[in-house]
């Protein structure tokens, strides 16, 4: 019996999933198995599954789209491990992210494991990223956001803690993952790896860009998670909206933001945020960069650094690939 079952929902993403495939196959000194659920891909990621050639991967199909909740639950049904990680078809593990994970909650005891990650884009170039919060701060600040990073690839959880917390709620799908992790908060306190092991791939295609669904979700879950806070997910839809060019969007969110009159979300803040957009309106569509627009920033040595352990491990996996 292997001691983590991985679970990978999946749908038409057959360029992504093979790097993501790679590294969770890299994995190191933890025995594992791998559950793919194809959420009924037309493409060719059932043949991408087979050129690993693999006994450590089984294939789950289902006949037609059913969310991903439902894919991640089949996973755990299917499961034969007495640990779950989840890792979401576009995103990628450095070779220790399990072994660190598990050493982790056997030293605490501790029934859910979360780790440190780095946002990369297309060219897997590390664009972002900086150190968790520690447990007692996370469970502090949970209820207002999720700030668990990485998403549902950060996460392992034991069997035992998940069906005690429940399932994923498979009415949401954005805000599935936060469900889950304040249901699991009341299970115990989590530990964590500060370390950058998973990469999470920002790009157009995300289910985290529909701002009407993340909104709706959101509210959704506010009714019985009270403390949730607009003001945060409202500037997070419009950070999003702002990255993909859709400025009017952008503002909306952000004065929407303002307007719950609910920290962080000051005034001054706002400033910032529509001077952002500004900036990215002469850039983008204008070609000119005015010196009161410039974006000045200050990044620490410690986030410096951060990066660059995230940029060397995801080279280490992506070079092979280039190879072939």
């Amino acid at each position: 019996m292997p001691d983590i079952s991985v679970v990978v929902p999946t749908r038409n993403r057959s360029g992504l999933l093979a790097l993501t495939l790679r590294s969770a196959l890299a994995q190191r000194e933890v025995d594992f198995e791998i559950i793919v659920v194809d959420e009924a891909s037309s493409d060719d990621t059932q043949a991408v599954i087979r050129d690993f050639k693999d006994p450590r991967i089984r294939v789950i199909r289902h006949d037609s789209p059913q969310g991903v909740s439902v894919a991640r639950n089949r996973g755990i049904d299917e499961a034969q491990g007495a640990w779950l990680a989840f890792l979401d078809d576009d995103d990628l593990w450095a070779p220790d992210k399990l072994a660190r994970q598990l050493s982790a909650a056997r030293a605490c005891r501790a029934q859910w494991v979360y780790v440190g990650h780095v946002n990369i884009n297309y060219r897997n170039q590390v664009t972002g990223g900086a150190p968790p919060l520690s447990p007692e701060l996370l469970l502090s600040e949970l209820p207002q956001h999720n700030v668990v990073p990485g998403g549902c690839s950060g996460v392992l959880v034991s069997r035992e803690a998940v069906e005690r917390a429940g399932r994923f709620d498979t009415g949401m799908q954005p805000m599935a993952d936060w469900d889950l992790w304040l249901r699991l908060a009341q299970v115990g306190t989590p530990a964590h790896v500060p370390h950058p092991l998973v990469a999470y791939r920002l790009h157009g295609a995300q289910m985290s860009l529909n701002g009407a669904r993340v909104e709706e979700e959101f509210w959704r879950l506010a009714q019985r998670n009270p403390a949730a806070n607009p003001a945060i997910l409202l500037r997070y839809n419009g950070w999003w909206a702002l990255r993909v060019g859709d400025y009017r969007s952008a503002v909306r969110y952000f004065v929407r933001a303002w307007l719950q009159r609910r920290p962080p979300c000051t005034a001054r803040m706002l400033a910032a945020d529509l001077t952002a957009v500004a900036r990215d309106i002469a850039t983008q569509r204008l070609g000119i960069t005015w010196p009161w627009l410039r974006h000045r920033t200050e990044v620490s040595d410690e986030h410096r650094a951060w990066k660059a352990e995230g940029q060397a491990w995801v080279d280490a996996i992506v070079r092979p690939s280039e190879q072939v």
